[in-house]
């Protein structure tokens, strides 16, 4: 049941075979591996105490994380972040509460229970999710697990510590099980103070605390399964220094209801879920605010109907996947000062955001070639109720911005489509090649949408900026191309891709030309140049690869490299947060009942940014981490050192400081953690 469970990078390389999925481009999967010691296609990453699941994607080659604090990570690849990557958990749309993406996706993933993250690498399928236009992460967790013979009971105890900012961690999962009944549940605790970084500069707010619990159960029978699963996530007092609040409590309670089913030729796999969360967040709780008048407190709410059917039948020499899928989700938002009853902003009150997707994916197999096809419709729609603003009895700038957008026509309907197109070939029995092409669309997020107010509230952007929003943006539409080739010889292997897109009505904040927006953010927020929502022309495109090479029985060397290009296409300005050039490394020793590792990473200056974002250039910096594992009958012991020489540096992929309080300026970047010191202990049985 319950095994060594050790977190792994699998390269999945394209297989050529009848019966695989029409989703068969490459895939790089993060996995808990089963059983004690690596394979050779498997090399270990994610040595540390995480309390972020999205801190994982920084393994995958063309993958990289956002950090806006220590649990809001949120997902980048190849260059596209946020909303424009589809992020699913067990198959689920999961969207959080936060309008600033404190709960990205990723959060409400509990790092003891994951069972896998995989990213489609390249054009994604257009099964993996709604909206794929920046790519596609699915997650699994562990689910309860079958026994084959009478009940039987498995599980886990796991516990760690970090010494940088004395972050403690504590997870119990328990698995109860006979052959047609299984149930699975689990507890799991992180907690930690404030890091330093590498020159012991105290980067503030950085604390957290998290709470994950829930439960899963299956049944079986002959020709299917259904499941019930229920997971709360609990986030209290987190800081987010990169965005003008901090965390007070994120409280989410996610249900599942799923199964599979064999029906006249066809597997069905279906699934029905609900989350609703609840997000408070203040900027006082951490920092120091010395006027009365500029508390703030937002109240934020979620809920999210999500559904999804799918049905897959075998072809001569292929196969046919059709399906439907999607989610409805309600928004609201306002905004408070605790020292003034009268303060109310009404800031996303009714917010709806309906999604819904029809897709058909083909594959065939003829000779040497495989090719995949699919498509998929669309049906967007969006609406959003009044808004109101305490201020506007009396400020007739911000009475009219109230009532511009109350009479407004915000009811909109739209249709989108994505295509996805790969061709595989094998040149022979080590060289394979793939091409793959696709046009994607995403429609507007709320925010980019229904923000009437200026102010910092944009997805996750944290650029320190002020935006608003527009009712009249157009969806983006990319059109992409994929072309890579893999080598492999057994003890070597290497598979380097290339890719371009070229994204018309990409979504950007430029300066708002409307007097009274701009008036209001200098008088509110000190912004003289506020950002609003538009459509401006873009393009994206680099190369990526990842390698290993098994020099022995026992040792084998990894690695991977990316360099990513975003560039306006309307003006000489360069994309927001892409991620710099960089590249890794890993040497990684199996014993008969240990295993070392030592990893080197390395980025690059980045100095093409975004001017229009006020972007700051970040120097490179490159870090060592080490870890060593001893196994033994059913206890596992791990200790290591993340940044072994302490190296004080920035990731680019952080946001700006906007915290008093601690040794970072205010408009420098985050710094990251500086050494960092870890143990951890894993009890089976």
């Amino acid at each position: 049941m319950f095994q060594h469970n050790r977190v792994y990078v699998g390269v999945v390389s394209v297989i050529f075979s009848l019966g695989v999925s029409a989703s068969d481009v490459e895939v790089i999967t993060i996995q808990a591996q089963q059983q004690s010691m690596a394979t050779e296609s498997n090399f270990a990453v994610g040595n540390s105490i995480q309390a972020d699941s999205a801190d994982w994607l920084a393994s995958v080659p063309g993958a990289n994380v956002n950090k806006n604090g220590p649990v809001s990570g949120i997902a980048q690849y190849r260059g596209m972040f946020g909303d424009r990557v589809s992020v699913k958990i067990d198959g689920y749309n999961v969207i959080g509460s936060g309008p600033n993406a404190m709960d990205a996706p990723l959060s409400y993933v509990v790092p003891v229970m994951l069972e896998s993250m995989s990213v489609y690498r390249g054009i994604a399928p257009v099964s993996s999710g709604m909206d794929t236009i920046g790519g596609a992460v699915s997650v699994d967790m562990k689910e309860a697990e079958f026994s084959t013979s009478d009940w039987e009971i498995s599980g886990l105890f796991q516990a760690g510590y970090r010494s940088n900012n004395e972050a403690d961690s504590a997870s119990f999962a328990a698995n109860i099980a006979n052959d047609k009944h299984a149930l699975l549940s689990y507890y799991s605790y992180y907690d930690a103070d404030n890091y330093d970084s590498g020159d012991d500069n105290l980067v503030y707010p950085t604390q957290y605390e998290k709470e994950q619990f829930g439960l899963d159960y299956r049944f079986q029978y002959n020709s299917g399964k259904v499941g019930f699963s229920y997971h709360k996530t609990e986030t209290d007092d987190a800081g987010t220094p990169a965005l003008a609040m901090d965390i007070e409590y994120i409280s989410g309670d996610r249900f599942g209801l799923s199964g599979t089913q064999a029906l006249s030729g066809w597997d069905i796999d279906w699934s029905l879920g609900y989350m609703e969360s609840d997000h408070g967040m203040a900027n006082f709780l951490f920092r120091p605010v010395a006027n009365p008048a500029a508390f703030r407190n937002t109240t934020a709410e979620a809920d999210t109907l999500d559904f999804k059917v799918h049905a897959k039948t075998p072809l001569p020499m292929g196969s046919l996947l059709v399906g439907v899928d999607g989610y409805m989700a309600d928004h609201d938002a306002f905004i408070t000062n605790p020292n003034n009853p009268a303060f109310l902003v009404n800031n996303f009150n009714d917010v709806e955001d309906n999604r819904i997707g029809l897709l058909a994916e083909w594959t065939h197999f003829f000779g040497k070639h495989q090719a995949s096809v699919g498509g998929r419709i669309k049906f967007n729609q969006s609406d959003a109720g009044e808004v109101s603003h305490f201020m506007a009895a009396n400020n007739p700038m911000v009475a009219s911005l109230v009532n511009q957008f109350n009479d407004a026509d915000r009811d909109d309907t739209e249709t989108n489509f994505d295509f996805a197109a790969t061709v595989n070939r094998i040149h022979n029995a080590n060289l394979s090649f793939s091409v793959g092409v696709g046009v994607k669309q995403r429609a507007p997020s709320y925010q980019e949408k229904f923000l009437w107010f200026p102010l910092p509230v944009t997805g996750g952007l944290a650029d320190g900026k002020v935006y608003v929003g527009n009712l009249n943006l157009d969806s983006e539409t990319a059109y992409q191309f994929n072309m890579g080739a893999t080598y492999n010889t057994g003890d070597f292997s290497i598979s380097p891709n290339v890719f371009y897109q070229r994204i018309d009505d990409y979504i950007q904040g430029t300066p708002s030309t409307n007097a009274q927006v701009i008036n209001i953010a200098r008088m509110m927020a000190g912004d003289d140049s506020p950002l609003q929502f538009n459509n401006v022309d873009a393009e994206i495109y680099g190369l990526d690869l990842h390698w290993r090479y098994n020099a022995s029985k026992h040792f084998l060397i990894s690695g991977t490299a990316s360099y990513i290009k975003g560039e306006r296409r309307d003006i000489d300005d360069d994309l927001y947060r892409i991620a710099p050039p960089n590249a890794s490394i890993k040497f990684s020793y199996f014993g008969d009942t240990w295993q070392g590792d030592i990893s080197l990473t390395g980025y690059a200056n980045q100095d093409d940014v975004s001017l229009t974002n006020l972007e700051s250039e970040t120097p490179g910096y490159g870090l060592i981490d080490a870890s060593v594992s001893y196994f033994f009958d059913k206890v596992t012991l791990q200790a290591g050192v993340d940044n072994l020489f302490d190296r004080e540096y920035a990731r680019h992929l952080s946001g700006i400081n906007r915290a008093i309080g601690g040794d970072v300026a205010v408009g420098d970047k985050v710094l990251a953690e500086g050494r960092n010191l870890f143990v951890k202990v894993q009890y089976q049985f």
